[in-house]
């Protein structure tokens, strides 16, 4: 279950593209002029892809974008992902994003951690029984905690990994760390269980503190904000009537193998056909490059094993797309940008109850006896999750946190294609390694 090739991690990361962009389908891409002589066509004609040509667009823009909020009532329904997407966790990160592109965000900017959620996930999952704990576990695609146990110590070997592909000075600048903490409320009945803060300790290195309804929210958010360099300053507004507080956070600093350079494109077409100005980067360099008549994507490595993928118009069918991406000279150009978002009204609660979880949310029947003792039941489910791309490559953070409340309330030489996203795409960012991790996942719309 846990094989699982980069190719479909991200399609699960791209997953929803053609939601996304079916509203408006990228015009049929023109074929690479020719540019050198007959038996030179010849010679690389298994190499020429098309080249789009026409922005054509879909999204609002600024160079920073703001918070993104759903400007609908979620829905009690969860979009089914296309047919072979999926991480081998029983499609969790797809799930997660069509649910909430299908609920308010389709035509907004946004980015959100499956990594992290499924990280708080897991911390809520070993210290559940019976009927919860399975239907967590279902959620997050394992058939037993000990698969759960075994997919977070290659997250943990992912991260362990990270310094060995970081370029020299480089080090001292860049950063990877997937970390846990739980929190208990001194001042409400009952506490973490022995064996609870344990188990969490020796798998998920989870860092446990008790403190009181004064003290609890200050010590969660001044933990979070160290923890993500400041870039996730808070999680919560309010832990004194919560009786614990599960938390993961993950933050991410890398560069690019090669920096990219000023470009003189200066014009993103939005999602609604608006023309706005943004700061634009270009390198050209030998990239994994895919297109066809209704798509383009490009595979931009960063130093420690991390990739970003961007995809421009159609991305269904992405895993075979993937399959035939080849090295080719390929002159990327791309916007700066900056993208927050915060899902802090059940948003996240609403999707996994569409996927099946229903009891730990449910007062007085969710069964966390082995984490408690007291009965508890989960309140609320909160993340926020930032990434910034620039010239030097990104810095990114998400933080995860689970409200706990007790049950009676408390090369040859060659023309390069283009790939030029001066419209709305997305992008995945993952940890490539023997068993690939969907870090982050986003759109840029505006």
């Amino acid at each position: 279950m846990m094989k699982r090739r980069l190719f479909l991690v991200l399609l699960a990361a791209c997953l929803g593209l053609s939601a996304c962009q079916s509203q408006t389908k990228p015009e049929p891409a023109a074929e690479v002029p020719a540019t050198t002589n007959k038996s030179s066509e010849t010679k690389e004609a298994t190499e020429t892809e098309p080249v789009v040509t026409e922005a054509v667009s879909t999204v609002p823009a600024s160079s920073e974008t703001e918070p993104a909020a759903p400007q609908t009532e979620p829905k009690q329904e969860l979009p089914d992902p296309p047919v072979g997407a999926g991480l081998g966790l029983d499609a969790l990160d797809a799930k997660l994003i069509a649910y909430l592109q299908a609920n308010g965000l389709e035509q907004q900017s946004f980015t959100v951690s499956p990594l992290s959620l499924k990280a708080a996930l897991a911390l809520t999952a070993l210290g559940a029984e019976g009927e919860t704990q399975r239907q967590i576990l279902d959620a997050l695609g394992f058939d037993d905690v000990e698969a759960l146990k075994t997919w977070y110590a290659t997250v943990l070997a992912g991260v362990a990994d990270f310094d060995s592909g970081v370029f020299g000075e480089d080090r001292e600048d860049s950063a990877y760390h997937v970390v846990n903490a739980i929190f208990h409320n001194a001042s409400c009945d009952g506490e973490f269980r022995e064996e609870y803060k344990e188990l969490v300790g020796k798998v998920m290195g989870a860092y446990a503190s008790s403190h009181s309804a004064e003290e609890i929210t200050k010590a969660i958010n001044d933990w979070v904000d160290a923890q993500t360099e400041g870039m996730i300053p808070s999680i919560v507004e309010d832990a004194s009537q919560s009786a614990a507080v599960l938390v993961n956070a993950l933050y991410l600093k890398t560069k690019w193998t090669e920096p990219f350079n000023p470009s003189p494109v200066t014009d993103f077409t939005t999602v609604t056909g608006e023309t706005v100005q943004k700061e634009f980067i270009t390198k050209t360099e030998k990239y994994r490059y895919y297109a066809d008549e209704a798509c383009q994507l490009v595979v931009l490595p960063l130093q420690g094993g991390i990739n970003m993928v961007l995809v421009l118009g159609d991305g269904t069918d992405l895993a075979e797309k993937l399959s035939q991406a080849k090295s080719r000279k390929t002159q990327v150009t791309l916007p700066k940008f900056e993208v927050e978002t915060s899902f802090d009204k059940k948003e996240l609660v609403q999707c996994l109850q569409a996927m099946g979880c229903s009891k730990m949310f449910t007062d007085s029947v969710a069964e966390f006896d082995p984490m408690f003792t007291k009965g508890v039941f989960v309140d609320d489910i909160i993340q926020k999750s930032k990434v910034q791309v620039d010239e030097n490559g990104l810095e990114a953070a998400a933080a995860t946190a689970v409200i706990m409340t007790r049950n009676t309330a408390m090369p040859n030489p060659e023309e390069p294609v283009e790939f030029t996203a001066d419209r709305p795409f997305q992008f995945a960012i993952v940890r490539e390694d023997e068993t690939p991790e969907l870090l982050f996942w986003g759109q840029i719309m505006d």
